[in-house]
């Protein structure tokens, strides 16, 4: 039995190192410099992040330095689970999930050794979900004793990560993932996370009659306050006609390298 635990959980971790670099998980405890949910270490470590990004940007403000922060403490268990679901066919459980915090970067994990769950997709997505759902309140709970960041903001990037995640999910399964079968995991994972209202799929039509899904942010990611910044494709603060265009372009050219 624990030898098919492993390799569950192997095959797991090797699928979505491979899919999305950076995401790279390895099996065992939490070590000294791991962020995880309850450690009494992590107001130290997650104000150690702020100062990284307040010396980087000092131009940016604390409106950059917060949603950085903040993003960067909950990409990888959205991706994780989504792509595990939705690749991998199991959902991971995040329980003493640890993350990885070096030179102001939250990259890589490490899982205890455990069976992935495994089930119908929409079974997993309401597993997976209510897990990310209760670990990102609790990360937002952390957080917020080292910085400001308003609840509606954190949960408005969150939502948009959960729909980049699926996004990049159609984008590698094209074949098999629909924009209306999109538009359906987009109702079903923001309701189980709580996240309804809070981002959006929109509809771009492309000049050869193709529509494809983007996102449709509801919240700036700050990221233009940086010296270096600048509006993204997707940002609200846009107006909607140059948005469109921005994203049109975009896809089509995503579209070229299909």
């Amino acid at each position: 039995m624990t030898i098919q635990v492993k390799t569950d959980l192997i095959r797991l971790l090797d699928l979505t190192a491979l899919s999305l670099p950076g995401l790279n998980g390895r099996i065992g405890h939490a070590g000294p410099n791991d962020l995880t949910c309850g450690a009494a270490e992590n107001e130290a470590r997650l104000q150690a992040l702020l100062e990284h990004w307040q010396t980087a940007y000092p131009e940016a403000g604390p409106h950059y330095w917060s949603a950085r922060c903040w993003t960067l403490t909950i990409w990888q268990p959205i991706y994780l689970s989504i792509l595990g679901v939705h690749l991998g066919g199991c959902a991971p459980s995040l329980a003493n999930m640890g993350q990885c915090v070096t030179n102001g970067f939250v990259a890589g994990f490490c899982l205890p050794d455990h069976c992935p769950r495994v089930a119908k997709q929409d079974d997993l997505i309401c597993f997976a979900g209510e897990q990310l759902r209760d670990l990102c309140e609790r990360q937002l709970e952390e957080v917020s004793t080292v910085l400001k960041i308003s609840p509606k903001m954190a949960r408005r990037l969150q939502a948009d990560y959960v729909l980049a995640a699926l996004l990049f999910i159609q984008k590698n399964q094209r074949d098999r993932v629909s924009n209306e079968r999109l538009r359906e995991l987009e109702g079903l994972w923001l309701h189980v996370l709580g996240l309804e209202g809070h981002s959006e799929l929109i509809s771009i039509t492309l000049d050869d009659g193709c529509e494809r899904l983007a996102l449709g942010r509801k919240v700036c990611c700050q990221h233009f306050r940086r010296a270096d910044g600048e509006l993204c494709s997707t940002c609200p603060k846009l107006k909607q006609e140059e948005r469109i265009a921005r994203l049109r372009q975009e896809l089509t050219l995503d579209a070229a390298t299909e």
